[in-house]
């Protein structure tokens, strides 16, 4: 976006905001946007926002307010400022460089099952083909000693069965145990209602990939949802239903911005994500993934 655009955007909403006999003031207390930024927007004073994220978000709430629609207004390309470093250490104390993260090629789940299925079979067959050739030769050695011997081999079979079981058990334990040391620790949040902002700070996480899942309630509500190089992996109106986001492993943070996020759940990773200080419809939920 041009400086020629950029003015047009400050000239626009400074005009709407007028249209409707609204003050600054009057502004700030609609979007709880303070008023030195909303003065910066009409004025194309941009730097004394807090980052790059915000231009976007604070003209979209901005434009909200004042009855215009923001994504006519914006477009697809950013505003000028942005042509600043893109990370968001400025406003979430990020102290780790900021990674562009590549398109996640690996194979999902299903198809990797999907392409494992003809090894699955034949590995089925061997086993199958194992126990009745085990069976069959148990039986004969049995009959045999129990021929030879005129007794029976019950305690050992016995012996056998609890052995198996206690090995069944073990194995049993060890894997819920793994499942509660990987399952995904959120934490306390943090909330900057200067910026509308619930902030998670998660360490090492950033090397993983992390399934968010959103469902809209009630009347739904528009979502945005970002990386921390400003990529859009989501950005739809969920009048009903979920919608799931990849998010792929290398993203140093990405961000959920919700229009009316009262009328949205969220989870990461099957976690549920609580959203804090949510004094107005539009709020940001921003996770730090290498913090």
């Amino acid at each position: 976006m041009n400086e020629t655009l950029t003015n047009q955007i400050g000239e626009q909403l400074k005009a709407a905001r007028l249209e409707k006999q609204l003050s600054l003031d009057d502004i700030q207390e609609i979007t709880k946007i303070q008023r030195r930024y909303l003065s910066a927007i009409e004025e194309n004073n941009l730097s004394v926002l807090p980052g790059d994220f915000y231009v976007r978000a604070f003209i979209r709430q901005y434009a909200l307010a004042v009855g215009l629609h923001p994504d006519e207004l914006l477009g697809e390309t950013k505003p000028i400022s942005m042509s600043r470093t893109s990370d968001l250490s400025r406003a979430h104390r990020d102290n780790d460089g900021i990674v562009r993260a590549g398109i996640d090629n690996t194979p999902t789940a299903r198809s990797r099952l999907a392409n494992s299925m003809p090894t699955i079979g034949l590995g089925l067959l061997i086993l199958v083909a194992l126990i009745v050739i085990w069976f069959v030769l148990t039986h004969i050695g049995t009959n045999s000693q129990q021929t030879s011997n005129g007794g029976n081999i019950s305690v050992s079979t016995s012996e056998v069965s609890k052995s198996s079981s206690k090995s069944s058990a073990s194995k049993s334990s060890a894997s819920s145990s793994s499942e509660e040391s990987s399952k995904l620790d959120l934490g306390t949040p943090e909330t900057d209602t200067s910026l509308q902002t619930t902030i998670y700070n998660l360490s090492n996480e950033n090397t993983k990939k992390h399934t968010v899942v959103i469902t809209a309630k009630n009347t739904g509500t528009s979502v945005k949802v970002n990386d921390a190089s400003s990529n859009i992996l989501l950005n739809e109106t969920l009048a009903s239903g979920s919608k799931t986001v990849e998010i792929p492993a290398g993203t140093t943070a990405f961000n959920l911005q919700f229009s009316d996020v009262n009328n949205a759940s969220v989870t990461v990773d099957g976690q549920d994500v609580e959203v804090s200080g949510a004094t107005t419809s539009f709020w940001n939920v921003l996770f730090n993934l290498n913090k």
